[in-house]
């Protein structure tokens, strides 16, 4: 069969070579560039029969449609809203997704950004390297005691779950998918509503995959319910959250702050959009970073054992980490 990377693969080489050996694979192809257009991708793709892709390319119905040859798609991430599934699947085409990979870069990096935020740290670093010294500008929060609102029950929510523990925080959590093992997972007695979880808590943590039902699940009512002292934390795809809602609530201080990982398009530049999206992202309480949450060395590796473990398993029949059959 043959195989195409739509764009720059985010696998290393030592997982592309495996690629190549594995029985059934005849061909691997690889880009130089990443595709400008969907006629690119549909030029790239050509009479394949799998393909992988980042989940910056769209595969939508009308892309799909063109390729004939398509077996199954393998995603290199955990998320897969950038394909129409739903038309893979009439067309018979698995779509499989590398589940986990990245759940601890994740969480610890959530993390990371919210102890941050709450003990000042960017501003004090500027600070000093702008010549500064003045420590007592700098008095932060500590999170021991606090409370934080998970909303979520996956791999990721269970990871924060397990570090707020450690920081001896209050644990909330809220799932459209409840169940009492859930619950204890979560380190909680039990799961608790969203607009009670917004109210209660100091820290609200975005842990969910995008869908119909998620987008848009942080918008202007939801903001509304959160405490005056309560940051938000979207380290989910960007459309999780209304993101001129979110500018409005911090920039009128009806929220503390924000930790973003993806905000609207990607690549995304902030001169490209409106002055209140540049205000939002320039201020001291909010940490916008690239989508580089689940970066990491080891997720890296993890990707591409199961990349690589996927192919075999579509080869072989196999529907583990398939998400659509």
């Amino acid at each position: 069969m043959k195989f195409v990377s739509v764009d720059l693969p985010y696998v290393g080489d030592k997982y592309l070579k495996q690629l190549r050996r594995i029985k059934g694979i005849e061909q691997v192809s690889v880009p130089v560039e990443n595709p400008v257009s969907d006629q690119d991708i549909i030029d790239r793709i050509g009479n394949a029969e799998l393909i992988t892709s980042d989940i910056t390319v769209q595969l939508t119905k009308k892309i799909l449609k063109q390729v004939p040859n398509l077996k199954a798609i393998f995603c290199q991430a955990v998320g897969f809203d950038n394909i129409d599934v739903a038309y893979a699947k009439e067309q018979g085409i698995k779509v499989y997704n590398c589940a986990g990979f990245n759940a601890t870069a994740v969480a610890e990096f959530a993390f990371a950004l919210i102890t941050s935020l709450f003990r000042k740290i960017p501003s004090a670093q500027a600070h000093v390297k702008a010549g500064g010294w003045l420590y007592r500008l700098f008095v932060g929060k500590e999170l021991a005691g606090r409370t934080i609102g998970i909303v979520g029950s996956g791999n990721i929510a269970l990871k924060i779950a397990a570090i707020a523990t450690g920081y001896r925080m209050k644990v909330l959590s809220y799932t459209a998918h409840p169940s009492q093992a859930k619950a204890n997972l979560m380190h909680v007695d039990e799961f608790i509503s969203l607009e009670k979880l917004l109210a209660r808590s100091h820290i609200i943590v975005l842990a969910v995959p995008l869908s119909l039902q998620t987008k848009h699940l942080i918008g202007k009512d939801e903001l509304a319910l959160m405490r005056k002292d309560a940051i938000l934390v979207n380290t989910a795809r960007h459309t999780v959250v209304d993101e001129m809602a979110l500018a409005d609530a911090v920039l009128e201080g009806k929220i503390a702050g924000a930790v973003l990982d993806m905000m609207f398009k990607e690549p995304f530049n902030v001169k490209d959009y409106p002055m209140k999206i540049q205000e939002l992202v320039r201020l001291p309480n909010v940490i916008v970073t690239p989508h580089i949450a689940g970066v990491s060395e080891e997720s890296a590796e993890f990707l591409g054992k199961i990349f690589v473990q996927n192919v075999k398993n579509f080869l072989q029949g196999d529907k583990t980490n398939c998400v659509n059959w």
